[in-house]
Parts: structure tokens; sequence; C-alpha cells
């Protein structure tokens, strides 16, 4: 294979595997980024890889399309695998989150997220939110590229295979949703005090309707507590973070 032909092959190769980490708003962590930067990014990461990455020995050109389509498919499949390092621990986290909305009677509140055009809950967007500029503040998104980078040694471009396996995986989702439920555990636990509050007044004074007189008080609540949990939270979020590269990287082939 050409030279040039081969530097355009590994371009596609990288881009597809690249896409769904760096470009898929649902995926990256880079979502609130304007669309055309983070095409940007994608293409110079592809550009820069397609000139220094190892390929694999049997890399299929131009002249076999079935073929360099199957491996864009695995490269995509692969980048897939590598997104899920940046989704799992967000939507752990986000799962968590909506159980304090349940708990608090705040979940009859939503809000409009434009970047995946979906409705959200109030406690869920302001964790995410949090889980975001803990990633940004420790320094994990410097770390995510030159993670994606360095994916090309131990899954050399057309390779077509995916980085983690079955157990690995279904490890990695009792571990990051266990992890995800530990960051609001304490305000949990403190919702489940005011109802016990709360069931007790109920008792007491059957006559009252308690309901509605301690709904703006589990609001309250839920938030202070929330306030106070953030104060500690960022150390486990970043290990949340950490578990799953760990993960993927290790059940690599």
């Amino acid at each position: 294979m050409a030279g040039l032909e081969l530097t355009r092959t590994c371009f596609l190769l990288a881009t597809a595997r690249f896409l769904p980490v760096l470009a898929v708003p649902a995926l990256t962590p880079f979502a609130f980024v304007p669309v055309f930067v983070r095409l940007a990014l994608l293409l110079a990461l592809a550009l820069l890889t397609a000139g220094v990455a190892p390929v694999h020995a049997g890399l299929a050109g131009m002249d076999q399309p079935i073929v360099l389509g199957m491996a864009l498919l695995g490269e995509m499949a692969m980048g897939l695998t590598l997104a899920l390092a940046v989704m799992l621990p967000g939507a752990a986290i986000g799962m968590a989150a909506k159980v304090v909305d349940v708990q608090s009677g705040a979940s009859a509140v939503s809000i409009f997220n434009p970047a995946v055009r979906t409705m959200e809950s109030m406690t869920g967007t302001a964790m995410q939110w949090v889980v975001s500029l803990v990633f940004f503040s420790l320094g994990l998104h410097l770390f995510l590229l030159r993670w994606v980078l360095a994916s090309t040694h131990f899954a050399p471009l057309g390779s077509a295979v995916l980085a983690i396996t079955p157990g690995t995986f279904v490890g990695l989702l009792g571990s990051q949703f266990l992890l995800g439920l530990a960051v609001v555990a304490p305000v949990i636990l403190g919702l489940f005090g005011v109802d016990l509050a709360v069931a007790y007044a109920s008792r007491s004074m059957p006559q009252a309707n308690i309901y509605f007189v301690a709904l703006p008080l589990k609001i309250a609540a839920a938030l202070l507590l929330l306030a106070a949990d953030l104060r500690y939270a960022p150390e486990l979020i970043g290990r949340v973070f950490t578990q799953a590269f760990g993960a993927i990287s290790t059940g690599g082939p």
C-alpha cells in the first residue's frame, strides 16, 4: 500500500475510533463544547494518529471496500468501548441523583437538556454539572486524550477488536453504579431520617395533612444535604472515573 493511501486509510480508521469519545454528545465529556470545536479536535487527533500510530498487519486499502468497511465498524465499536469510561460514571451518578429526586419529591421538576434533547431531573442535572466540573478540574480530560491515543498501541488501527471482555463489562457496571450510589448516599440516608420524622408526626397527628407540610421541608433538606455532600464528593467522583479507565485498559487484549 502506497504511503499516501496508507495515511488516508489510517486517518479514516482513527476518525471512526475517536468519534464516539470526542464528538457524540451523549458519550463525550465535551458535550457542552460547540460542535465545530469537537470536530476540529477529532480531526486533529485523527491526523496526528494517522502519522505515528502502529497499524494492523493485514490493513485493507480503498481497493477492498468491504474489508475496509468491516474495519471501520470494528473501530467504531472500539470507540464505543472507550466511551464507556466516560459514559458509565456519569450515568451511575445521574441515576443515584434521580433517587434523591424521587425521595425528596422534586422529581416533578424537569429540565430540558439541549445537548441531547431530553428532559432531566433537577438533582440529576446538578450532579451532571458537578461531574463535569470535577472531570476537568482533576485534569481527566487531558488524561482522556492521551488515553485514546495510547489505545492504538494495545489495539492497532484496523485490528477491529473490543477493548473489554463481557465479564469485565458486567463487573464494571456493578462497581460503577455502586460507587455512583455512594456519592449521594449521605443525602439518601439524611432524607430517610426526615421520612422517619414525618412518619412519626403523621402518626401523632393523623388529622393533619403532613405530606404537604413536609414536602417543602424535604426539598430544603435535600438541597442542604446535597450542598454538604458535594464538599467530599470530588474525591469519590475522581475514583469512579479512575476505576472505569483502569478496568477498560486492563480488559483489553
